[in-house]
């Protein structure tokens, strides 16, 4: 049951990031307590940042779904990257050190990590 629905349920605030990332960006960067670039730089933002969302949400979802491990891990690893990527972001380039979706992120690749060892345990 955990290794069904527990990565179902963090993929789908990730899935729905990514549809904001596309049609609402700013509410988006909003909820990520960031901001909009411009030019060239917001092509790149919200062409990145829907692809990552979009793609680690759905990977999630249907890997659950599907009880597919390898989905599963996938995602959760995608989503915990992002937790080095922001520690190395605020203690060499002098960013802020945002401990609450670091939280999210590891907690969201544990998830990953435990659901698609109990699905290889059980296959």
């Amino acid at each position: 049951m955990f290794a069904k629905f527990g990565p179902m349920v963090l993929g789908i605030p990730l899935l729905l990031l990514g549809f904001m990332w596309v049609f609402a960006p700013e509410m988006a960067a909003a909820n990520l307590s960031s901001e909009l670039l411009t030019g060239a730089a917001l092509t790149t933002q919200i062409g990145d940042s829907a692809a990552f969302f979009l793609g680690s949400g759905f990977l999630l979802i249907v890997g659950g779904f599907r009880a597919n491990a390898t989905m599963i891990l996938i995602g959760g690893c995608l989503v915990g990257l992002v937790a080095p990527a922001r520690i190395i972001a605020a203690t060499v380039h002098g960013g802020d050190m945002t401990l609450e979706p670091i939280v999210v992120e590891v907690i969201t690749f544990v998830v990953a990590y435990f659901a698609a060892k109990q699905l290889n345990a059980a296959g």
